[in-house]
């Protein structure tokens, strides 16, 4: 019982330690997708590399521009702008979830409370 306690004592603190350092990757700029084209990498890997930073772009028509002169693929622009409309439509599901308290329309969807 006693290796029990102390276990928990010394493992909890680092337990949350380590929770509290994990960091979030820092987003990728325009400047790191052409240094990456210029680089050499292939596409597939600028848009894992996206993925794993979680970077969301929103693209105007000057960036796209910019990006196609300094050699950007298509494929890696268009995921580029794809990026956003994701990232909104999982904003407009979460907040949907919230607001409906999870729950779908079922059959006493007329008494759900923010109906009345």
């Amino acid at each position: 019982m006693k290796r029990l306690l102390l276990l928990l004592i010394v493992a909890l603190p680092l337990i949350t330690v380590g929770c509290a350092a994990m960091r979030r990757p820092v987003p990728l700029s325009l400047a790191e997708i052409i240094s990456m084209t210029k680089a050499g990498l292939w596409d597939e890997d600028i848009i894992r590399r996206i993925d794993s930073t979680g970077t969301v772009f929103r693209l105007g028509a000057d960036d796209v521009v910019r990006l196609r002169k300094e050699g950007v693929s298509d494929r890696v622009i268009n995921y580029m702008m794809e990026t956003y409309t994701r990232a909104v439509a999982a904003e407009q599901r979460r907040q949907d979830y919230y607001f409906y308290g999870g729950y779908s329309y079922g059959p006493d969807w007329h008494r759900h409370r923010y109906w009345y």
